[in-house]
């Protein structure tokens, strides 16, 4: 090695900039590798899925007593009837919700009351709001609709001839 006043000089600074470029670029390197998170995978599955599921079965029933007539000596009637969530043999594995309907074309002499044991439920243009009825266990849900006959309010000396329905519409719970 030759060191000249000149040449030794430049000589030493090319060796410090060599020695900054290396340190620099490991620095870089060391950065790069230390807080880049690098994820090589590669990930292939396959999945077969076999299910034998069965239906809910849903049972809803509606049985009523006999139809009772009303007359200006008999003014008031009971219709009973029950909604039940089980047959003889199963009961309802789903809950429903369901509104109760009185179909009438009488005038304002005949009048409709909807009692749940001894609790009346308002009826609203002869309809109920929505009630329910739960499943996977057994339940029963008795009715009576009284209809009382005012005469005072009616045509005098007009017979009613009438029919009275109980509609019940149900819609299956949603889970």
């Amino acid at each position: 090695m030759k060191i000249s006043a000149k040449g030794g000089i430049i000589d030493i600074k090319k060796q410090i900039n060599k020695k900054r470029m290396i340190i620099m670029m490991s620095i870089i390197i060391f950065t790069l590798v230390v807080c880049t998170p690098m994820v090589f995978a590669k990930y292939n599955a396959t999945d077969i899925l076999k299910s034998s599921n069965k239906i809910a079965k849903p049972i809803f029933m509606v049985e009523g007593t006999e139809t009772s007539k009303i007359s200006e000596i008999n003014s008031v009637g009971y219709y009973e009837f029950t909604i039940k969530n089980f047959n003889e043999l199963e009961v309802s594995e789903v809950g429903f919700l369901y509104t109760i309907e009185v179909i009438s074309n009488t005038d304002d002499s005949i009048q409709f009351e909807l009692y749940n044991g001894e609790k009346q439920i308002p009826l609203e243009n002869l309809k109920t709001d929505k009630l329910s009825i739960s499943g996977n266990e057994r339940t029963e849900q008795k009715y009576k609709l009284k209809v009382t006959y005012d005469s005072s309010k009616g045509a005098k000396g007009k017979d009613i001839l009438e029919e009275v329905q109980i509609k019940v519409h149900s819609e299956q719970e949603k889970i």
